[in-house]
């Protein structure tokens, strides 16, 4: 089983309309669908709860990838992203993360990282900010795609589509071996990396090097997976990233699967899908024709 494309993200947010707002007017993002959650539905995400809650789609500027944004009514004002494994941040395609970070300034985001080379070869330029619910937004500019892993593809608008889920695991080890059991992608081997906005959230020392791995996509997407041993004992509150949805070549039996092969009743995903927890509790949509 090979991940194809990323599909769409789904996240918990404490207002609907404030999010709708804030993603249309500094991400360019556009209201593609919205709704209640059917039961069939919720189930299919891996949460019965979830039914009967307001949800919208939002899909990037015209012309961008299709990467959809669901946002489902329920978060919490005390939700932190990074405290606990699971699904962190979203990573999005940016033109100009230092206008960007100009243009954030006294809105529903809040920049936590401001925008800072990633290397000493000064390729990538990175910023990052919390929505209007505390989701953790990666904001990126890649100078030089064409040669790197993933190998994106330039935004055409001042924001583009998301290209990377980043991760947080326990064991790193432990997380490669079930992604190189369960699918046929490229796993990179761990590296120390220096996150600042990671040791920020959770309060460890600004020279702490967490080992992070890439997951290659056969598209031009990958998952992040950052190590920290240990869920912070901070108050964290329901939000943030609940599910990712990505396409695959074919499903296939997986061991760790909550559920097989069930037609998709989502609006906004098609197809066949069927749900992957992954060794940190973090749930995968993976989803064929």
């Amino acid at each position: 089983m090979i991940l194809e494309s990323l599909l769409m993200v789904s996240v918990l947010a404490v207002d609907l309309d404030v999010t709708a707002i804030a993603y249309r007017d500094h991400l360019g993002y556009e209201v593609k669908q919205t709704g209640v959650i059917q039961k069939t539905c919720a189930v299919q995400m891996g949460d019965a709860s979830l039914a009967g809650r307001a949800f919208m789609n939002m899909r990037p500027p015209k012309g961008e990838r299709e990467v959809i944004l669901r946002f489902i009514e329920g978060a919490s004002e005390a939700y932190k992203p990074m405290l606990s494994p699971g699904w962190s941040a979203v990573e999005l395609l940016a033109q100009d993360p230092n206008t960007l970070s100009h243009q954030m300034s006294n809105s529903a985001f809040t920049v936590v990282g401001e925008p800072a080379y990633l290397t000493a070869a000064k390729k990538i330029l990175a910023m990052q900010a919390s929505g209007p619910s505390g989701e953790l937004l990666y904001l990126t500019k890649m100078f030089e795609p064409e040669s790197s892993l993933l190998k994106p593809t330039a935004p055409q608008s001042p924001i583009g589509n998301t290209f990377i889920m980043v991760a947080g695991s326990s064991d790193l080890k432990a997380t490669r071996i079930f992604l190189e059991d369960t699918f046929g992608n490229l796993v990179t081997n761990p590296v120390p990396f220096k996150i600042d906005v990671l040791a920020k959230a959770r309060g460890d020392s600004s020279d702490t090097r967490y080992p992070i791995m890439m997951l290659k996509f056969s598209g031009p997407f990958g998952f992040e997976f950052d190590e920290y041993r240990k869920a912070s004992d901070r108050p964290q509150g329901p939000g943030g990233i609940i599910l990712v949805s990505a396409s695959v070549d074919t499903l296939t039996s997986i061991n760790s699967s909550r559920q097989f092969d069930t037609v998709s009743s989502c609006p906004g995903i098609q197809g066949r899908s069927s749900l992957i927890q992954l060794p940190s509790g973090a749930l995968l949509e993976v989803v064929a024709p």
